[in-house]
């Protein structure tokens, strides 16, 4: 309010819905302000001061436009009234404007020299893209690429293909090479990486309407791939998105093999998923080809251990896959898992069951083995089996899903009150608490959950003081008031607001409870004692007094 009292907005404009304004500060450089409005709310908002977020420059913005709407120069109504204008009169503004303010000179500049049908000044558009990235505004830089590419887009717009063409690939190149090291950390929103996805997605269409085999086909097709390649590099960001499926959709067989000799190159330096990715391109492409024989060749000379193994599988070699999987993958889970769906799904799934099998009898078997025996037995109908690996899930790890699974299965087989009075026992026994009170909340036995609160270990990370008491609320009414005591006392020492509001909202259930047993005299009672004690806090009685208490 004090920041629109005193005028601190300055030039704001709309255009649309979106509005702009920049604001005095704190600091010497006023601050850039832009709000973009959706139907009755705020669709996103943004301002280059240093605390970022939602902050009051924006909102001193929003203000100025509720109050003082005429206030805003209206950027569309400017636009019609230009076009009206002469054209010595338009030349004569911009020499003022660029006299006034010479940042505005490169953009006059490239309106001058990239007309339709005119080369591009390369050397102009580097300069030019070297400015924008010099940038200490993260606002700023974006604006100044986002003009180069609507260079480009008027060249597209008169089917000037090779301009277009030019300037997206430039503006690509230029991304690719510094994103990693110099625009990731500050890309937080992914603007930056977004203005590369478009300069993919122009590049796309101007190969779309190109003759094949051009040069300038190469040279577009070389910059998608090396965006591509980029982010694989940086671990699959999806900075430049679509650009590798591009040049595999696009490329001639002539024009491919460029881009696979590049590919080839990076092969051997990387392995892991990186490797992967890379080999991943070669195969896709000659898969796309019909040469299938090739693909595979390629996947066993070049892949990993992994894209082998998964190679053995698919070609009917299961023991093969399941040899390495043994001497590479025995320590990595989540491969062993795909590699066994995908045995199962070839037809092969009695070498998934033997692996697993012998996975299992290792000191701690992964869960995930246990609960794929558990589901695979149960799946073909080997109940027995089924029952066998689903108690072996629970045991290991025991919670209500696995709970609820073992109960299905026994069920079935008519069994359940004998595995259910087994399973408990040996988490009796092993004083497994904290899942005696999960289970017995699940299936409605307050008593037996009120009971079990006794027992858990002082130092346990979750008390289950909450969850007993909602469950206790209907037919243990007292029990319920007693632990909401406990915990808003407890809440309240801990001296914060935020515990303060919890503790409210204890006492606020302790409320109805009394009032539904008839005795809001002994609540009122305890309520007024609560507060006298705590007189003198003041947000703590905030806190009551927002809850209604």
């Amino acid at each position: 309010m004090n920041y629109y009292a005193g005028r601190a907005i300055r030039e704001p404009v709309c255009r649309g819905a979106e509005l702009r304004g920049i604001c005095d500060g704190s600091q010497d450089k006023p601050y850039r302000v832009k709000v973009s409005l959706r139907g009755n709310g705020i669709r996103e908002a943004s301002c280059t001061c240093p605390r970022g977020g939602f902050c009051k420059h924006i909102v001193a913005l929003l203000l100025t436009y509720v109050h003082t709407p005429d206030a805003f120069g209206d950027i569309h109504s400017l636009e019609t009234k230009l076009a009206a204008c002469k054209k010595e009169d338009l030349i004569t503004l911009i020499g003022n404007m660029v006299q006034r303010d010479t940042s505005l000179l490169p953009m006059v500049e490239r309106m001058i020299v990239m007309p339709a049908g005119a080369h591009v000044d390369v050397a102009l558009l580097r300069r030019e893209m070297q400015r924008a990235l010099r940038r200490e505004d993260h606002d700023d830089m974006e604006n100044d690429l986002r003009d180069l590419l609507q260079t480009a887009e008027n060249l597209a717009q008169k089917e000037d293909w090779p301009g277009a063409g030019t300037v997206y690939q430039e503006v690509l190149g230029v991304l690719t090479s510094v994103y990693e090291d110099e625009l990731h950390h500050m890309d937080e929103e992914g603007n930056i990486a977004a203005i590369a996805g478009d300069c993919v997605e122009g590049l796309r269409i101007c190969l779309d309407e190109s003759e094949g085999d051009s040069p300038a086909r190469q040279d577009w097709l070389a910059a998608l791939m090396e965006a591509g390649l980029a982010d694989i590099m940086m671990g699959g960001i999806d900075f430049a998105a679509d650009a590798l499926d591009i040049v595999l959709d696009h490329a001639t067989d002539a024009e491919w093999i460029l881009q696979e000799e590049r590919v080839r190159e990076l092969i051997p330096e990387n392995d892991g998923w990186t490797r992967e990715r890379l080999v991943n391109i070669l195969v896709t492409r000659l898969e796309m080809t019909g040469r299938h024989d090739e693909a595979s060749g390629i996947m066993r000379e070049l892949g990993t251990i992994s894209q082998v193994m998964f190679l053995l599988a698919r070609e009917g070699k299961p023991g093969e896959a399941i040899a390495l999987a043994r001497e590479h993958f025995s320590a990595s889970p989540g491969i062993i898992i795909d590699l066994v769906r995908t045995l199962a799904g070839l037809g092969s799934a009695e070498h998934a069951v033997t692996l697993l099998t012998q996975l299992v009898n290792s000191e701690k078997p992964y869960k995930g083995y246990l609960e794929w025996l558990a589901d695979y037995y149960r799946t073909n109908g080997d109940l027995a089996a089924a029952l066998k690996w689903q108690r072996t899930v629970f045991l290991s790890s025991p919670d209500v899903k696995s709970f609820t699974k073992l109960h299905e299965v026994s069920e079935r087989l008519e069994v359940w009150e004998e595995v259910r009075a087994g399973v408990l026992k040996v988490l009796a026994d092993k004083n497994k608490v904290p899942s005696l009170i999960e289970i017995a909340l699940h299936e409605g036995d307050v008593d037996r959950a009120l009971a079990l609160l006794n027992r858990l270990p002082p130092n346990s990370w979750r008390n289950y003081r909450a969850e007993v008491a909602n469950a206790a609320e209907e037919k243990r009414p007292l029990e319920a008031i007693a632990l909401y005591r406990e915990m808003a006392e407890a809440a309240i020492a801990w001296r914060q607001r935020k515990n303060y509001r919890q503790a409210a909202e204890y006492l606020h259930r302790m409320k109805m409870l009394y009032e539904r047993l008839g005795n809001r005299g002994e609540w009122e009672k305890y309520l007024a004692g609560l507060k006298k004690t705590y007189a003198n806090f003041r947000a703590l009685q905030d806190e009551f007094a927002n809850a209604g208490l």
